[in-house]
């Protein structure tokens, strides 16, 4: 079995106003790019980008991905400082770390790195977009 380099790009939105998140990762395999958006049970914005690495990563198990090279890329520092420390400082985190940590070591080659937001341009403009979508569909349906 050949192994693949695969890059993914993760990124979350948050409306602090009315506590909407959505998630965003992109990856790109061989050259095959996909763009997953989703929303989240996430009203605060790292709560929201711990979910969405998390996601990814099920993502890639889902796919069977484990023995392939993976570099991902995301430009929340908390996430991948508590990753990198394996600690956080607010006990919020906490269960969001502790299941990234245990979803990466199914992985043979995982790397996890922060990258400016500049450099997360495209994982940042579908997440944003998605968040606007999910906006007008929570103003259309009663609560």
């Amino acid at each position: 079995m050949r192994n693949f380099m695969i890059k993914i790009n993760t990124d979350a939105s948050t409306h602090p106003k009315h506590k909407v998140s959505v998630g965003c990762f992109i990856i790109k395999k061989e050259d095959q790019t996909i763009v997953e958006t989703f929303p989240l049970d996430a009203t605060d914005n790292h709560v929201a980008e711990f979910q969405t690495m998390i996601l990814a990563l099920e993502y890639c198990l889902q796919n069977n991905w484990q023995k392939d090279l993976i570099f991902i890329y995301s430009d929340s520092s908390i996430v991948v400082k508590s990753f990198h420390k394996r600690y956080v400082k607010k006990d919020v985190f906490l269960p969001l770390l502790s299941k990234l940590l245990v979803l990466s070591q199914e992985f043979s080659d995982l790397t996890i790195e922060w990258i400016p937001q500049e450099s997360n341009k495209m994982a940042d403009h579908h997440a944003k977009q998605e968040l606007k979508k999910e906006l007008k569909r929570q103003k259309k349906s009663p609560k």
